[in-house]
């Protein structure tokens, strides 16, 4: 892991058999069926904040800004970061914004999975179904960085909605 992926993760995963019923009809439909869910809980990466341009004169683009209030972040809407928070270092100096300081929004997501096996003489047929993202959190990706864009500090993507698979 590199200075960049201080993240924490947990990932809670289960598997259960729901229970044999009595043969007949009710056994034909109900038995064999396996359900399972994986649940992820993650915080944000942490986000190198950079003016865009060579503030300190030293033929090297994209350094850090200044900070210059305490309240780096607004989350607002898609706004996390606080623009007025920031400023461009003078000319010929370098910002006294830590490298990776900002820490973009984490996520938690849950999904889900049914599973049944079918005896058809020699071979086993599976149905499976798996539902991505079940309860549809927004899933933000890092906010904008560059200091000198205009939509600095907005998380302008997103990970994946909700997605269903049958096979």
């Amino acid at each position: 892991c590199g200075a960049s992926d201080r993240r924490h993760v947990v990932n809670v995963s289960t598997v259960y058999q729901l229970p044999h019923f009595a043969n007949g009809a009710l056994g034909m439909l109900a038995n064999d069926w396996q359900v399972s869910a994986i649940v992820r809980a993650q915080s944000g990466n942490h986000v190198n904040v950079t003016t865009g341009v060579d503030n300190a004169l030293t033929g090297q683009a994209n350094q850090r800004p200044d900070q210059i209030l305490s309240n780096v972040y607004l989350k607002q809407g898609s706004q996390w970061l606080n623009p007025a928070a920031f400023q461009a270092a003078p000319a010929g100096t370098y910002g006294n914004l830590a490298n990776n300081a900002i820490v973009a929004p984490g996520s938690f997501n849950t999904d889900l999975g049914i599973t049944r096996s079918f005896r058809m003489g020699q071979r086993q047929l599976q149905f499976r179904g798996e539902v991505f993202n079940v309860l549809n959190n927004t899933q933000f990706n890092n906010p904008v960085a560059a200091l000198n864009t205009s939509n600095f500090g907005a998380v302008t993507s997103a990970g994946d909605p909700r997605i269903i698979q049958l096979a």
